[in-house]
This record gives C-alpha cells, sequence and structure tokens, in this order.
C-alpha cells in the first residue's frame, strides 16, 4: 500500500473531519484501486473526465486544505497527502489515452461476427444487395436495373475505420455471407466470381438474371464456390437468344426446327444441371415478362421443378442423372 492512501485516512475519518465530498471520496477510492492493479490509468482517468462535477470537486478539496493549513498548521501532513492525492488525480485524467484502440480481434468468433452482422444491417437496409457494374467491354447485355453503388462510402472508409487489413477481411467475409447478391446477367456474376476471391469462397446467397453469352463458363465457376446455399435463377426473353454448343450446331443446319427455342437448348443449362448441394433454388420471371406469353410462366415454373430436383441433390449424388435430349 502507498504511504498517502485513502484508506488509511479513512481510518483516521479524515473524511468526515475535514468534510470531504462524496464525489472525491469516490475519486481517492479509485486511486487507491489504481496503486493496487484494480484499474489502469486510462479507467481512472476516464471517472475524472467524464464527470465535470467530479473534476470540480478535485479543485475544491485543494482550495479547502489550504485553507485549512492557514487556520490549523498542525494538519499540515493530512492536508499536503490529500493536496498530493488529489494532483495525482488531475496529472492521470490529462494523459491522452492510448491510440491503440479496442482489441476487438481478440473477442470471441460469435461476438466479433454479430457485431459486423448489426454494422452491415446498418449500411445495407435491404436483404438483397445489387452489386455496381463490373462488366468486362465484351459485355452487351442490357440494363434493366440501375447502378448501385457496391462500396457505400461508409463501406469505402472501413480501413481507416478498423485500421486493420485483417479486421476488414473479416467484415467483408460476415457481409458476403448474410447478403443475396442479384447480378444483371451472368457476365457480371462472371467478373465478380473471377476478380474477387473472397466473394467466390463466401458468398452464400445469390440472384442472376440467365442472359448473356458468358452463362456457361459462369454457372460452371459456380461448382466451385463452397460455402453457396441458395441460387435464384431469372429468366426474360434475353434467356433464350444464346444457344449452348450443340443446339447452335443443329440450328445452322435445321433452322425451322429452332424457329422456337426450348430451354433445353439454352446456353449454360447443361452447366447448371451439374451444381449439387444447394439448401434452396429459385426460378422468377424477369419485370418486363410478367403479364406477357404464358409460355415463360411455364418455362419458369418447369425449369424450377427441374432445378429444385437437381440442385438440391447432395454433392456426392451425381448417379442416375437423366440424360437431357
Amino acid at each position: 500500500m502507498p504511504a498517502k492512501s485513502f484508506y488509511i485516512l479513512r481510518l483516521k475519518t479524515v473524511p468526515t473531519k475535514y468534510g470531504l465530498s462524496k464525489n472525491i471520496q469516490d475519486l481517492l477510492t479509485a486511486l487507491d484501486h489504481y496503486h493496487d492493479g484494480s484499474i489502469d490509468a486510462v479507467e481512472l482517468g476516464r471517472l475524472v473526465r467524464l464527470s465535470p462535477n467530479r473534476r470540480a470537486s478535485i479543485a475544491n478539496t485543494i482550495q479547502k486544505c489550504a485553507g485549512l493549513l492557514k487556520k490549523s498548521p498542525e494538519e499540515i501532513t493530512t492536508c499536503v497527502d490529500i493536496i498530493e492525492m488529489c494532483t495525482e488525480l488531475l496529472e492521470i485524467a490529462d494523459r491522452k489515452p492510448p491510440m491503440d484502440g479496442f482489441p476487438f480481434m481478440r473477442l470471441p468468433v460469435e461476438i466479433r461476427e454479430r457485431v459486423l452482422g448489426l454494422m452491415i444491417d446498418n449500411i445495407f437496409r435491404t436483404k438483397s444487395v445489387l452489386p455496381a457494374s463490373n462488366k468486362n467491354g465484351g459485355c452487351k447485355c442490357p440494363r434493366f436495373d440501375r447502378d448501385t453503388v457496391f462500396q457505400t462510402a461508409q463501406m469505402k472508409d472501413l480501413a481507416c475505420i478498423f485500421g486493420s487489413n485483417l479486421i476488414t477481411l473479416e467484415f467483408f467475409r460476415v457481409f458476403f455471407r448474410e447478403k443475396t447478391f442479384r447480378f444483371r446477367c451472368t457476365c457480371e456474376l462472371h467478373s465478380h466470381l473471377t476478380n474477387n476471391d473472397m466473394f467466390l469462397d463466401n458468398v452464400r446467397s445469390i440472384v442472376v438474371h440467365w442472359s448473356g453469352p458468358e452463362s456457361a463458363k459462369t454457372f460452371r465457376l459456380l461448382t466451385k464456390m463452397p460455402k453457396l446455399e441458395s441460387l435464384g435463377i431469372i429468366i426474360s426473353k434475353l434467356t433464350f437468344i444464346h444457344l449452348n454448343e450443340r443446339s447452335a450446331l443443329m440450328k445452322s443446319f435445321f433452322p425451322l426446327a429452332f424457329k422456337s427455342i426450348r430451354i433445353a437448348d439454352v446456353l449454360g443449362l447443361d452447366e447448371l444441371l451439374e451444381l449439387r448441394g444447394l439448401h434452396q433454388v429459385g426460378v422468377m420471371l424477369a419485370p418486363t415478362s410478367r403479364g406477357g406469353s404464358q409460355s415463360y410462366e411455364m418455362d419458369r415454373a418447369n425449369l424450377l421443378e427441374l432445378l429444385s430436383s437437381r440442385l438440391t441433390r447432395a454433392k456426392e449424388d451425381d448417379d442416375h442423372d437423366i440424360e437431357l435430349a
């Protein structure tokens, strides 16, 4: 115990004798805890700084002790001890707090994910996220959805906020797993999958408009996504523009047979049917097709039944696959 201790002063009934306020008694008790190692300087300084009344009580106590010295010189030892303890409190309170920040990465994984999830929900208020265009120059797919920013102003500042690549990577890992990402064509999805390994490794839910010349390559990449659980396919007239290799060859020799394109002829269906292990599959009509031809609604319903029966199988279950005509 240090030579100057509020515990000793209490034993001598000094607080009652000098009329010390409750605020200064709390601070002097905290100073004893600081010397004992129960609290650190940062916490003690916070106790002083966050309460104007407590800080004022320090000045009032010093002033009171100075007055007692004039009236009762025999109290010099006790008054000097109290003044020195008050001065130490002020010195600790005026220290600049360390800039190390909160040790976030020391928290359990479950707590970190919960905190990051709250941050993500505060930035993205909807479950579905439409990434910004990351198309290559060869993509000529129509744009029905307006552009939205994949990284908002808050997300661009993450590096400055966190100050650590490790926590930034963990943020995006949680982000990709919690949200559903919607793409306007398979070319756009292909670009994100090939240019963002973290997205490829962590995303769980995707909705994509089945259109564009990259459908086969894109759907082939889906088999390499270890966390993918939910897939939504949007079909429209654009879905039937690009044919698979076999159908494109047959069409060049039998044009009349392909006057009406079937869903089985569309580019990417063979690769799509190779997917396994999904928990949820959905097929939707593009907004421009709703209320249109009934044949598209029939294709939508039939495709949903086909994909649901195959894509949700276990990944090891590759036997007894139905050969498509």
